[in-house]
């Protein structure tokens, strides 16, 4: 099993731009077991906001489950994998501390659910 350790201002802030830095973040992991990013996204915020949330399907095309244990991206720092629950009638963000995608098993990061929360080390743009 490989348990490697790699995961401008729009006027209209509803408007997502597909960012191929988010593919930047998990392709040294997928390039070392069976995994397959797709439809990575990153919502388009204010560039005075360095934190971003990075959406993403992961799927395990592999015989052995993976377990990815941190992220890492030289465009972002302090990646980490968080789930939105809820607790005592609020909505809540709660760190995941790793995850473990069986094989043929496919994850899905999205609004309102399990997510990357990363700080950009320098504006993003789309693209």
């Amino acid at each position: 099993m490989n348990k490697n350790n790699s995961f401008v201002f729009i006027p209209t802030m509803l408007m997502v731009t597909r960012i191929f830095l988010t593919m930047m973040i998990l392709f040294p992991l997928a390039s070392q077991a069976d995994l397959v990013i797709a439809n990575a996204w990153i919502k388009n915020l204010p560039p005075t906001v360095p934190v971003r949330a990075a959406y993403m399907n992961i799927s395990n095309t592999g015989q052995e489950a993976v377990c990815i244990v941190s992220f890492s991206s030289e465009k972002f720092s302090n990646i980490a994998l968080h789930e939105t629950i809820m607790n005592d009638g609020m909505m809540h963000m709660q760190q995941v501390t790793d995850l473990t995608i069986a094989p043929n098993q496919q994850i899905i990061l999205e609004p309102g659910g399990m997510h990357l929360m990363m700080q950009a080390n320098e504006p993003t743009r789309p693209g």
